[in-house]
């Protein structure tokens, strides 16, 4: 009997070594009355390590520990500094991400590119400041031209800078705090790009040009690009943004109040206006366009598409949208409410020239497009759940967001105009 009792302790003990992978009554065997093996099949093995105890336990993409949780992740908010590159801030979920804001990053600076700026890449310009040449986040600099000779591909603006500033032959980006601006008490341009430059800029209202003035200006015989995204170009008296040189994009950006109107391209320069706000531009009385003028030439790689074209105003060619553009379709906008002479329902009030508008809404009236707040100020353009704009905008384009960064479409297909109306 007793011989018999050992040779069921030994059977017994290579069923514990067969499972395991039991947590609970382990020296129990199959087929046993007690046996809870079974109610534990999902309970990870006995030999699981321990939860992380410090960074050290930690490697690759999640090379810290959360000490609380007891988990390895990719930062928490007591070791932010593990989040680098174009991924340099830590979220609540402790994964690292881009940068959103300015004030995301040490230096007040967020790229384009998701990372944070320094004073190795960075030229602040603070009317606050003192007139200086280091133009640094400590010492910023009063003066535009001053931060543009430093030679770092990033100018960063705060408050509003009064200066007529000149960008020749020179890569820079700028960037802008919100409300930030540049304005001129003087009469002329604000903002001229020529030569070479490749400039683009983000966020930065542009205001106040007087007399023959514009805002931004690509002149003549330039092989210069500008690109705007997210900018406000508004109360210029000579007009918002002339391009007769070089390459113009427009992005997610307004174009308001400026007297001799809205966006005026022209001569050998070419174009890609998308998502964009166009409204109460021009002069009824004095104005040549209001809205937006197209005179080049050959379609080329010219867009023009996704825009709200709303409220502008001229005396002769066109209150909204003068494009004589050979063979360009412009499609998706929202051109309506435009007035020639003073009037919505004048010929070519809305659009004139040889350009086509496919699935675009073009109409004297506006009340179909239901906008948020289109009759009075606070001019708001966005549109309601009303809008006949809404899953319209169906002529097939590489536009994948809105004005605000949306994503498109939204419905069953894109809307019409510079909004996305969010279901």
């Amino acid at each position: 009997m007793h011989h018999h009792r050992s040779i069921w302790i030994i059977g017994c003990v290579a069923v514990v070594i067969a499972v395991s992978g039991c947590r609970k009554n382990p020296l129990h065997c199959d087929g046993h009355p007690d046996n809870e093996c079974d109610e534990l099949a999902d309970a990870p093995p006995i030999d699981t390590p321990p939860g992380c105890t410090g960074d050290p336990q930690c490697s690759g993409s999640a090379a810290v520990c959360d000490l609380a949780a007891a988990t390895c992740v990719q930062c928490t908010s007591a070791e932010a500094t593990a989040c680098m590159g174009t991924t340099p801030t830590c979220g609540s979920d402790d994964a690292c991400r881009a940068c959103a804001a300015h004030a995301d990053c040490p230096a007040a600076a967020c790229l384009p590119d998701g990372s944070c700026g320094t004073d190795a890449n960075v030229a602040y310009v603070d009317p606050t400041g003192t007139d200086n040449a280091l133009c640094t986040k400590a010492m910023a600099c009063t003066k535009v031209a001053k931060a543009l000779a430093t030679g770092r591909p990033f100018v960063k603006f705060t408050g509003t800078t009064n200066e007529q500033v000149a960008i020749t032959s020179q890569n820079v980006t700028l960037l802008a705090d919100t409300g930030a601006a540049l304005t001129r008490t003087s009469n002329g341009n604000i903002l001229v790009v020529d030569g070479t430059s490749q400039v683009e800029i983000y966020d930065l209202t542009v205001t106040g040009a007087s007399g023959t003035g514009v805002g931004l200006f690509l002149p003549t015989g330039n092989t210069a690009s500008l690109s705007m995204h997210r900018a406000q170009v508004t109360n210029n008296t000579g007009g918002g943004i002339s391009a007769s040189g070089g390459t113009l994009t427009v992005t997610q950006s307004t174009i308001s109040a400026n007297q001799g109107g809205g966006i005026s391209v022209s001569g050998a320069a070419t174009f890609d206006i998308t998502n964009n706000f166009i409204f109460r531009n021009g002069d009824q009385d004095t104005g040549t366009f209001g809205g937006v003028d197209l005179g080049i030439a050959t379609a080329g790689s010219n867009r023009f598409a996704f825009n709200t074209v709303a409220d502008n105003r001229a005396a002769i060619n066109s209150g909204g949208v003068i494009c004589n553009v050979a063979a360009l379709a412009c499609p998706n906008n929202i051109v309506v409410r435009n007035t020639l002479a003073g009037s919505a329902n004048a010929a070519n009030a809305q659009t004139s020239g040889a350009c086509t508008y496919p699935t675009s809404a073009v109409a004297n009236d506006a009340s179909a497009m239901a906008f948020a707040h289109g009759d009075s100020a606070p001019f708001d353009y966005h549109l309601t759940s009303s809008s006949a704009a809404v899953d319209h905008a169906t002529t097939v384009t590489t536009v994948s967001v809105d004005v605000d960064g949306d994503a498109r479409p939204q419905g069953s297909a894109d809307d019409q105009g510079a909004d996305e109306f969010k279901q």
